[in-house]
């Protein structure tokens, strides 16, 4: 792009002193018109001079980005969720056990609460709020990790594919995860 620039000025500069080395030759009523014919060209040559220069990128843009987690990161993501899924599990158990309700699900995964008789319904509405946060929280903690473990177990696979010697570290945070599935279980 450089080059283009130098060029034109100094085609520009030819242009000027042609006029100043034969002032006599050429009339000055036609300098801006000569001047405009002149630029028209310039615009052509150097659109034609642009084109045809092929810029070449840089090495690493012709790479593709690639942002695959490693084994080492699904571990350490799978490790900070566990504990915080086993949190709200006990939260939830927690809730029901003090309160004395019954959360049930319906076939569909609708969950209810059944309250006791003498639970004012104030009180009611807001466990029945404060136990629908913590299954929220609940299903979108578990989802992670299960999408983390698929992940993971995916990896594994290609690395033993590599290594027969690796030895999986997911075997321990799935029979983890399952135990504490398996403990959110409700009527």
């Amino acid at each position: 792009m450089y080059f283009t620039f130098d060029l034109f000025f100094i085609s520009l500069l030819f242009f000027v002193l042609s006029f100043v080395s034969m002032p006599t030759l050429v009339s000055f009523h036609l300098v801006p018109q000569l001047f405009s014919d002149y630029l028209r060209i310039w615009v052509i040559l150097s659109h034609n001079l642009c084109s045809n220069y092929n810029v070449k990128p840089h090495r690493f843009a012709t790479k593709q980005l690639h942002s695959e987690m490693g084994i080492s990161e699904i571990i350490t993501q799978i490790d900070t969720l566990l504990p915080q899924l086993a949190n709200f599990i006990n939260q939830f158990s927690s809730t029901v056990s003090k309160s004395g309700i019954s959360v049930i699900t319906d076939t569909i995964g609708t969950m209810s609460i059944d309250v006791p008789q003498h639970m004012s319904n104030e009180v009611a509405d807001k466990l029945s709020t404060k136990i629908g946060v913590i299954d929220r929280l609940i299903t979108t903690r578990s989802q992670d990790i299960n999408d983390l473990l698929q992940k993971g177990a995916a990896l594994e696979n290609k690395l033993k594919l590599v290594d027969s010697q690796y030895v999986s570290q997911l075997t321990d945070r799935m029979q983890e995860y399952k135990k504490l599935i398996s403990s959110y279980k409700h009527s």
